[in-house]
């Protein structure tokens, strides 16, 4: 049996074994987060179905790299044949727009979070940009990735016909790491007014602030990429560009492990004053009132160790108030 030896001129087998570690890390994740709202909270909310196309787009984008290295990526393309070379550069093509569509269903989920968190009107009209910014990001994302070489070959990137990828890169990711920055200020700011311990308000906003991650590791990502495309292989797309895309894999696990996990204990745990909302933690009941000009909010009232106070019901107290709409 032949041994595959890690090079300076072979480096499959790492894009290989991170892209799957990327890929089971980010699958467990979302499979805890979605068992604790579906089986626990008896709910399957819309960030839990955001949740779930983002990671079929990130395996899809994860199937599409295997295939990609699978071809050669990872190796000097002088060494490749021609068959090999074309069929690694589609793989790489539809990954990049799998990976599009998997990042912007990642901020739809959170924006999708946030709106289940707070009635507050400001809180929701500031969400709503964002989930607007999210759309927009999403689909021109993945509209320029499908014709960044022309319509003939849009998947050649060998082509004089493609636009400048650093540019464009670059625009992409400033945008996403921007509005994922918003994204977590928006919700550590419905924390501020909050009538809770200092201990149990950080340690609420160390959930949120989980997310910060994700913008991180695409920083890391967009720097990278600047050092391949201006490097001394990057004419090489077969060799020249595998350490951004290791890069890339582990910035789509964490958009959605940062998406699952904290916010899976957060339904758990769930915290004083009233910010979540009953009908998100048990069944998402919402009450209209009248002629339907306004919405009840049943609130828990928790104890600041995160324990529910019971009676012989079940329930302690139940506080209902009403936000009308104007």
């Amino acid at each position: 049996m032949s041994q595959t030896i890690v090079s300076a001129t072979n480096r499959t087998p790492v894009i290989q074994i991170v892209t799957w570690l990327c890929l089971i890390t980010s699958t467990l994740a979302f499979t805890a987060h979605a068992c604790i709202k579906i089986f626990s909270l008896r709910v399957c909310s819309a960030e839990t179905l955001l949740g779930g196309l983002s990671l079929v787009f990130s395996a899809a984008q994860s199937v599409a790299v295997t295939i990609q290295a699978a071809n050669g990526f990872g190796q000097p393309a002088e060494s490749l044949s021609e068959a090999q070379v074309r069929a690694s550069i589609k793989s790489g093509y539809a990954a990049e727009i799998f990976l599009m569509v998997a990042m912007g269903l990642s901020k739809m989920a959170m924006v999708a979070f946030i709106h289940g968190l707070t009635p507050r009107k400001v809180d929701r009209g500031f969400n709503y940009a964002l989930g607007g910014f999210a759309v927009l990001w999403t689909a021109s994302s993945v509209l320029v990735s499908a014709f960044q070489c022309g319509a003939s070959q849009p998947w050649d990137l060998r082509s004089s016909a493609c636009i400048d990828r650093f540019a464009w890169w670059y625009a992409v990711g400033i945008l996403n790491i921007g509005s994922e920055v918003a994204i977590v200020a928006l919700e550590v700011g419905m924390m501020v007014p909050l009538h809770i311990t200092r201990l149990r308000k950080l340690s609420i906003i160390s959930l949120f602030a989980c997310r910060l991650f994700f913008p991180v590791a695409a920083a890391v990502q967009l720097h990278v990429f600047q050092q391949d495309s201006k490097g001394e292989l990057r004419y090489d797309f077969m060799l020249g560009y595998w350490r951004s895309t290791i890069c890339t894999q582990v910035m789509q696990c964490l958009a959605i492990v940062t998406t699952a996990l904290p916010y899976a204990k957060l339904f758990m745990d769930t915290f004083d004053s009233g910010l979540v909302r009953v009908d998100d933690l048990r069944r998402r009941a919402e009450q209209t009132t009248g002629d339907g000009s306004a919405r009840e909010y049943k609130l828990l009232e928790v104890s600041g160790s995160g324990q529910t106070s019971q009676a012989a019901d079940g329930i302690r107290r139940t506080q209902t108030w009403t936000v009308e709409r104007t």
